[in-house]
């Protein structure tokens, strides 16, 4: 288990969580779970409460995040075993698939009707046919069309189900089976889907729901596309490739014709094995939950130059595994930002400053820790960072010792007994860094 803290100008708060390193973001509450984790979606009630909506492997929980940090859970629906689950909200109602199930029965479609989730009140049925028992994704426009992707029905492609006429009870439109798609989402017309297995990103013209068309299509970086999203915009999208070592890449979809892949994005570790898994646009920032790295924020203004401004590590995992970060979402009322980590739980996040320059970043890279793992002593130097202060916490969350500036390189450690620490850097801005000291 791992500790860091969190200093907020003139309040100190010391938070136990599982972060190794974070940069310009703060962790603001978690909510642990005795089973494995995978999506998560969020929601607001008529009430203005905020809520996490988190796949597990045996159903469904709703934790109330309004405080967070005190999150709540406010029900649970139970579900056959999976890995994978999916979720989506329109309106009042949030829908649920779940792919390949090791046991229980199937639920097709899940339906929760959210209305009164404020008073742990939840009602639920299932869509399901002879077509169909699992998909692996899905996603609902803003018109109240969903989309199935991955499932068992029609090569694995999408089917179309309309929501408006009855929420609880959609009513079928059509289908697209040219080739599977894992993951896809639709801006007016056009469905920007997934092509896991061929390695690409489709542009489909969906206005008429019985005959997609093929619009066009582009090669991701790693040739593993498993999820898109488009820009605020329409001229790029955004795509994650689900193998050890991809990227995040930034594609122009201006000319529909002639997509091209104009940048590419690693996340904030050296170690270049991790493996990137769904993406979402919030503005000019994507958020990317990452196996092993957490979630990482990158500034998309200019998409021929993205660059990393945040991260927040939620894991002890490392290296080119499918640990850790499974899914985030940032579309929050509040900000906050919602993360699910495989074996640690629901994170609520916050980001400290969305207009972070790039002197800030480039500091934060500057700090050098020598020797580390270490056996005496650590040289912290600082380089150009304007220090506010640096604080010192043992593996369960101790506070060892708070230094305040000014100073730009100091030794520490040599009286410490063997074990993990973690030291917060706060610059003058308030913003934080973290990392992780190993005493021999």
């Amino acid at each position: 288990m791992k500790s860091v803290y969190s200093i907020s100008l003139f309040l100190i708060v010391y938070v136990n969580c599982f972060s190794q390193q974070s940069f310009n973001m703060s962790l603001l509450g978690k909510y642990d779970y005795d089973v494995g984790v995978n999506d998560v979606w969020g929601y607001q009630d008529d009430q203005n409460n905020e809520y996490a909506i988190v796949g597990l492997v045996n159903g469904t929980s709703f934790v109330d995040v309004s405080d967070p940090t005190n999150p709540i859970e406010k029900a649970f629906i139970p579900g056959p075993t999976s890995v994978w689950r999916d979720i989506k909200t329109w309106g009042n109602y949030a829908y649920i698939v779940h792919d390949g199930i090791s046991s229980g029965e199937a639920q097709g479609l899940l339906i929760a009707d959210l209305s009164d989730i404020a008073n742990g009140n939840l009602t639920y049925n299932t869509l399901i046919d002879l077509s169909f028992e699992r998909f692996h994704n899905l996603f609902i426009d803003k018109n109240g069309i969903i989309y199935l992707f991955g499932g068992d029905a029609d090569n694995g492609g999408c089917l179309f189900y309309d929501a408006n006429i009855n929420p609880t009870a959609p009513t079928f439109l059509g289908s697209y089976s040219d080739t599977y798609l894992h993951d896809g989402m639709v801006r007016g017309d056009t469905l920007w889907g997934s092509s896991i297995y061929q390695g690409s990103l489709y542009a489909i013209d969906v206005s008429d729901k019985q005959t997609p068309i093929i619009l066009g299509t582009v090669e991701t970086p790693s040739n593993f596309t498993h999820n898109a999203w488009v820009s605020e915009d329409g001229m790029n999208v955004f795509t994650t490739d689900e193998v050890p070592g991809a990227y995040i890449a930034s594609i122009d979809v201006s000319d529909i014709l002639n997509m091209e892949v104009i940048d590419t994005i690693q996340s904030w570790s050296t170690e270049t094995n991790v493996i990137p898994h769904n993406t979402h646009v919030h503005g000019k920032l994507l958020y990317t939950s990452y196996y092993c790295d957490g979630l990482t924020v990158v500034d998309s203004s200019d998409p021929t130059n993205l660059q990393e401004i945040a991260y927040y590590d939620t894991s002890d995992s490392t290296g080119g595994t499918f640990s850790g970060a499974w899914g985030t979402y940032p579309f929050l009322p509040s900000g906050n930002i919602l993360v699910t980590d495989r074996q640690e739980g629901l994170h609520i996040i916050s980001l400290d400053d969305p207009e972070v320059s790039i002197a800030h970043i480039m500091a934060q890279h500057e700090v050098e820790i020598f020797p580390n793992p270490s056996g005496g002593s650590f040289l912290i130097d600082l380089k150009s960072i304007s220090l506010k202060r640096l604080v010192i916490s043992d593996f369960q969350g101790k506070i060892i010792e708070v230094l305040d500036s000014p100073f730009s390189e100091i030794h520490l450690g040599d009286s410490w007994l063997p074990g993990t620490y973690f030291l917060d850097i706060e610059d003058e801005s308030g913003l934080h860094f973290n990392h992780k000291l190993i005493k021999n």
